[in-house]
């Protein structure tokens, strides 16, 4: 394995002005890293799950003025597509790296996992590690982390995914530009490999909620 990490450009390509200009570097730089990060990751989920994943890099084609502020590849089940699933999604922002279990807005079945995660609580709050934070868009750059959170701030979260309906939630871990991880490909790419494993009993709950059965 020899893969290439994120460098300062990298991070800086994603505040070039115009989205001709943005789009051009994100595909010129960031996605054949993308490309060589899923081809990593995609088979070690599948063979942990049992079923085959497949990769979906974002190409943002439904913009036509403003350039993304974060640009990513998901990883689901679905060969088509990944947005009404949940799926796994690495990506960069100007200021970190991302790597999330996600849930976002064109899930259809969010009522059911959040009801699932509200009878979990304790023992989700004990059982995800410190190091991960939480997201409730994936369209920003805000995020919390694990360890500063209680019970009743996992229940609003959870409750919030069951009840709102445009409510997104992603779990994982946030990697700061400056860490130098995120430099180094082949340390990055075991340590999300690491990661995976710690988000697939969410990912199996999300799936179990709603009656798909994950071995």
């Amino acid at each position: 394995m020899s893969l290439t990490g994120f460098t300062k450009q990298d991070f800086e390509l994603m505040e070039l002005p115009g989205l001709d200009t943005r789009m051009a570097a994100i595909k010129q730089r960031i996605q054949p890293k993308f490309k060589d990060l899923a081809e990593y990751l995609t088979p070690f989920l599948s063979e942990q799950v049992g079923m085959p994943f497949y990769t979906h890099i974002a190409r943002h084609a439904r913009r036509t003025v403003n350039p993304p502020d974060s640009t990513w590849f998901a990883i689901a089940q679905d060969k088509r597509g990944y947005k009404k699933y949940p799926h796994f999604q690495f990506g960069i922002w100007p200021t970190h790296l991302f790597f999330w279990l996600a849930i976002i807005e064109e899930y259809p079945d969010k009522k059911q996992f959040g009801e699932a995660l509200l009878t979990r609580v304790p023992e989700i709050l004990q059982n995800t590690p410190d190091h991960f934070s939480w997201s409730l868009d994936h369209t920003k750059d805000e995020y919390v982390a694990h360890h500063t959170l209680d019970e009743k701030q996992l229940q609003n979260m959870f409750s919030r995914l069951k009840n709102v309906r445009k409510a997104e939630l992603m779990c994982g871990v946030v990697i700061s530009k400056d860490d130098p991880i995120a430099g180094q490909g082949d340390k990055l790419a075991i340590f999300l490999k690491e990661q995976s494993t710690k988000l697939l009993p969410l990912y199996k709950l999300a799936n179990q909620s709603t009656g798909v059965s994950i071995s």
